[in-house]
């Protein structure tokens, strides 16, 4: 069994960007570059229709949950710091700000900041039925 999600949520911005307002279709990205002491967080900046894009922000020793998405892919970009990035089986990688991962459905992953300085990543998530299913991380 996997284990219990240990990330904080940040709902409140998501209806900023808003299609009726062209004015807001041009944002600063350290906007929801949130953190926390206590957990990783993730600051969400626009779920509608056919796009979702979240931001994650990790202090150092922090990581998200180990999971993966049936049906949905994500494109996920690091804006600044670096990560420990696992997919799948895969050994894990170093991804520094300025790189990005893609992850097609159904392939497990998570991100760790093992570094010194917080990290932050956006994740852009394809159309489809959003789902969230935690798995076990590899050793």
């Amino acid at each position: 069994m996997a284990e219990e999600s240990h990330e904080r949520i940040v709902a409140e911005m998501a209806h900023d960007i808003d299609p009726a307002n062209l004015d807001s279709l041009v944002f600063d990205l350290d906007k929801y570059q949130v953190f926390s002491d206590d957990c990783a967080t993730v600051a969400f900046a626009y779920i509608r229709g056919q796009l979702g894009m979240v931001f994650w922000n990790l202090n150092p020793g922090q990581e998200n949950d180990y999971h993966m998405h049936p049906t949905t892919e994500h494109l996920h970009v690091v804006v600044t710091g670096e990560v420990e990035y696992t997919l799948g089986d895969r050994a894990p990688v170093m991804v520094r700000a300025g790189q990005a991962v893609m992850v097609p459905a159904q392939v497990p992953h998570g991100i760790r900041n093992t570094g010194s300085v917080p990290a932050s990543y956006f994740a852009v998530t394809s159309p489809g039925d959003y789902q969230k299913v935690l798995v076990n991380r590899p050793a």
